[in-house]
């Protein structure tokens, strides 16, 4: 009698390998000096920055016209966000419903808000799959953290091209060709030295995702990165930001540029937390236009909210949901032991 193919199993993860997951880069120095020289510096960097900023402000300035149909649009695109995102994973995961894609999802983005290097959206993913999925989960999420870094750095690209700064945009193109060839499957000699090292973190298992599960992740990650940026524009105009403009399409169109240069400078945050709280108010402050105290204002209170509707409150969902379904399947082992 012939049986029943049974679906592949993926061997848990490795101590190496989680502990890589952790802490992937070995720098030679004490942990906390580490944490001293890539989080706290920076941190208190940009801290001093806005404060620079922020504190010879009028009071005045703190008072803004809200237009709240640009406000519900950005707080509508929420879901379409967090979807596209859900979809990649399930895209990238196969073999799990959906909605079991998504609590992983919204549970991984509240361990990135503490997670270092920017893989704490990626320890929460993988601590949510099963122990049979968790090599998998990690080339999955390489992928998709990859895929989503190409739209950031090509966006910043294009960007610095826009503003006619062409050096750094074209040393920017390049680096987006390198990512783009290697993602999709071009082994230079220099990519098979660098995927064995340790600050390389877990981008070497992106290639061990079929060539065409990478390529939808991509064109999701294309798609999630412009609801992003339009969130981002319609949340600056929901609070005023360059009202004095005459032409609306000049408005937008210095204030995509400003975006995408914001996410360029945040993703080189060495070790950024709390959901790039502070750096990215920081990157905004310096890469969006402000002609006015009011300008300025709108840019912090924008990045703010952002940051509440598209991480904190997700945040808080993917927790409790986690949470629940924990409980659920704790209550179903209990009955089935007894």
């Amino acid at each position: 009698m012939l049986n029943a193919p049974k679906s592949p199993t993926i061997s848990p993860l490795s101590e190496r390998e989680s502990e890589q997951a952790i802490w992937p880069f070995n720098l030679g120095i004490p942990i906390p000096v580490q944490w001293a020289l890539l989080f706290f510096l920076p941190l208190l960097g940009c801290g001093y920055w806005l404060f620079s900023k922020l504190s010879g402000l009028p009071s005045e300035a703190w008072e803004w016209t809200i237009f709240p149909g640009a406000m519900m649009v950005a707080v509508a695109l929420v879901p379409l966000n967090w979807w596209i995102e859900s979809l990649k994973w399930a895209e990238l995961m196969p073999w799990g419903r959906m909605p079991r894609r998504m609590r992983e999802v919204l549970y991984g983005t509240a361990w990135s808000m503490v997670g270092p290097f920017r893989l704490g959206a990626g320890i929460g993913r993988v601590t949510a799959v099963p122990p049979r999925e968790r090599n998998m989960a990690m080339r999955a999420f390489a992928a998709a953290s990859v895929s989503q870094w190409w739209c950031t750095i090509t966006a910043t690209a294009i960007g610095l091209l826009c503003m006619q700064l062409y050096l750094p945009a074209a040393l920017m193109l390049v680096v987006s060709s390198i990512t783009l060839g290697i993602y999709l499957g071009w082994s230079p000699k220099f990519w098979k030295y660098l995927k064995k090292t340790s600050w390389m973190g877990n981008w070497g298992k992106t290639k061990r995702i079929p060539t065409v599960r990478r390529k939808r992740a991509l064109s999701l990650s294309i798609f999630r990165y412009f609801v992003m940026l339009s969130q981002f524009i319609f949340m600056l105009n929901a609070f005023g930001h360059l009202t004095t403009w005459s032409h609306s399409v000049d408005r937008f169109y210095a204030q995509g540029q400003g975006v995408a240069l914001t996410w360029g400078l945040t993703s080189l945050a060495p070790m950024p937390a709390f959901g790039d709280l502070g750096i990215r108010e920081a990157a905004a402050l310096f890469a969006i236009d402000a002609s006015t105290p009011e300008d300025i204002t709108a840019i912090i209170a924008a990045t703010l909210s952002l940051w509440i509707i598209n991480l904190l409150i997700p945040s808080l969902v993917g927790l409790i949901w986690h949470a629940n379904a924990q409980r659920k399947r704790n209550n179903i082992r209990a009955k089935l032991a007894e």
